[in-house]
């Protein structure tokens, strides 16, 4: 349902061009048979969408359901393992949407990359295996993926990325080439990697704001971290402190942000003041006490990032390392001060995210502040574009990025996604930020978690006693099923009932019910795979006793005992 007074340049609301968009993505998968997105396929389509906006007048957050369901549907196409989230909020027309749609060209090529690294990890594999399986010596299976690398990596084109930093780089020093991404990230026409133009979230020069509620990008970017494939969401948020949200609201915001957020980019104008610290404090005070009672085995919040804008106390000739010390000590000047209550608020920070840094970004030049500014990189300053390719390459770190989005330590997984979100902003919309509620929000997304990992468990459980792809003695699939779904029924009920929900019985009853359809289905599909071979076995077996009995000599040359041999066979078969 679309969003009428949402009618800014920023409304995709019509569903059509979504839609397409997803119907592609099928297309794309099918073909990959991978799960890997095919960058100039998917991204055509791509749009951002709304998937929930603030009510001023009704003082009340409400969810667009198509666009979380189309989000939803995207993501579980990428056959992805987990869903992280990154996210961006922070003070009204300070260039946040401009940011990520910058930062999308850096992720577009850090997925190039993944996906060729794991091309080329599993011809490696693949051709280890091989040379295992023939029996080879450690010293010749190591030499087959070492030639298997090498030849991959010839036919999979491409370079590193990120490449070498132009580390003899200083601020308003010799102008240096551009980072690669910058352009090598565009979409389109090669002409499109000079200019930025809208293709990522919707941005505009001047002073009138065109962002509002929570967006995500449509599509996902599927990259791996340890192993695991991550589906990474960018999500965009209305600009706080805009003089029409109060307090509360922005808190609203803000928390649903954090809450989802596995790298959270807090933009601010100039500089870290006290008064921003204060207003991230007030969720933050709240959040610990909503969560207090709940168990977590570390902070319930992921990264957070500190990303002063427009910074114009960086000395000319300074190296990337140099700015860096400058934000780190900024940072610990604010959260170090001698303000009354200055050190609580930096331990609270300290204790609910689980890691806090702060970097800084010059300004872009004067051309961005013209109302025209369609995002002419020439128009840019050069050292904006290189300290924001330091600023990528910290924040996309190897070693940190991508991980899964855990609130209070619970994973988003693609299965779990669409009720997450729609639990945390329920919470935020019924009660505005209740404490109380939204401790049920936090033990509903634990249930969910219970639930799905209780389904795959089961699922793999009766897939080992009957494969899909065999036919399997009904009574023994019977009784074995009917063990695993006892032991999944009392596993569900034991870890249900430390939730102390008022609707336990309701959802155990849930639970049971799509075990039991699930097992159904099972009983369906090989009832009927036995009935069909039944039915061959009728056909076949008359047949060739019949061959047998009047061409007896092509086995035995004695009908009475080929017509035997032939009926063992067929018995054998047949169980």
């Amino acid at each position: 349902s679309s969003r009428g007074h949402f009618g800014s340049s920023n409304s995709p609301n019509s569903i059509s061009g979504p839609l397409c968009f997803l119907s592609s993505r099928r297309a794309v998968h099918t073909m990959d048979n991978g799960g890997w997105s095919v960058v100039e396929a998917t991204d055509a389509g791509a749009k951002p969408l709304q998937v929930m906006y603030v009510d001023l007048k009704e003082d009340k957050i409400s969810l667009n359901e198509d666009n979380l369901k189309l989000v939803n549907d995207i993501i579980q196409e990428t056959g992805a393992d987990a869903v992280s989230i990154l996210a961006i909020m922070g003070t009204y027309r300070t260039g946040k949407s401009f940011l990520l749609s910058l930062l999308m060209r850096y992720l577009r090529c850090l997925e190039k990359e993944s996906e060729r690294g794991a091309k080329i990890r599993a011809a490696r594999s693949e051709a280890e295996a091989n040379a295992q399986y023939a029996m080879k010596t450690p010293e010749e299976v190591t030499a087959a993926g070492d030639q298997a690398e090498k030849d991959a990596t010839a036919h999979s084109p491409g370079t590193e990325f990120p490449p070498p930093q132009h580390d003899q780089w200083r601020l308003k020093g010799p102008k240096q080439p551009l980072p690669e991404w910058v352009e090598a990230g565009s979409i389109g026409p090669a002409e499109n990697g000079k200019v930025l133009g809208q293709d990522g979230f919707i941005w505009k020069g001047g002073m009138e704001k065109c962002t509002e509620g929570i967006w995500f990008w449509s599509r996902p970017f599927v990259l791996t971290h340890e192993g695991r494939k991550i589906a990474v969401l960018l999500m965009d948020t209305q600009g706080a402190w805009d003089g029409q949200m109060s307090k509360e609201q922005n808190a609203t915001v803000f928390g649903i942000t954090a809450l989802l957020a596995s790298r959270l980019i807090v933009n601010c104008q100039n500089m870290l003041s006290d008064d921003k610290v204060d207003a991230i404090d007030f969720f933050t005070t709240f959040a610990q006490n909503a969560c207090s009672g709940l168990n977590c085995d570390g902070p319930p919040f992921g990264h957070i990032e500190f990303l002063l804008r427009d910074w114009s106390h960086y000395k000319k000739g300074f190296s990337f390392g140099e700015c860096k010390g400058m934000m780190e000590e900024h940072l610990e000047t604010i959260l170090g001060s001698k303000i009354a209550g200055r050190a609580e608020t930096a331990e609270r920070l300290k204790a609910i995210y689980n890691s806090m840094s702060c970097s800084g970004l010059p300004h872009p030049g004067l051309s961005v502040l013209e109302p025209d500014f369609n995002g002419e990189f020439e128009d840019i300053s050069s050292d904006f574009f290189h300290l924001l390719d330091d600023f990528a390459r910290n924040f996309f770190g190897a070693n940190c990025f991508p991980r899964a989005s855990a609130p209070l330590g619970i994973e988003i997984s693609p299965t779990t996604f669409e009720n997450v979100i729609r639990n945390f902003m329920q919470a935020f919309s019924d009660n505005r930020g209740s404490a109380v509620h939204l401790r049920e929000a936090f033990v509903k997304v634990e249930l969910f978690k219970a639930r799905d990992m209780l389904m795959t468990q089961f699922k793999q459980q009766l897939s080992k006693v009957a494969p899909e792809h065999l036919v399997v003695n009904p009574d023994g699939l019977e009784e074995k099923a009917t063990r695993i779904r006892a032991e999944t029924f009392k596993e569900f009920e034991a870890k249900i009932k430390s939730f102390k929900l008022p609707d336990e019985e309701q959802q155990i009853v849930q639970f049971q019910t799509e075990v039991v359809q699930t097992l159904t289905r099972r009983r369906q599909q090989n009832q009927t795979a036995l009935e069909a071979a039944q039915t061959k076995l009728f056909l076949v077996a008359p047949a060739a006793g019949g061959v047998t009995y009047f061409w007896g000599s092509w086995i035995t040359g004695h009908p009475l005992t080929d017509m035997i041999l032939v009926g063992g066979v067929t018995y054998f078969v047949a169980q």
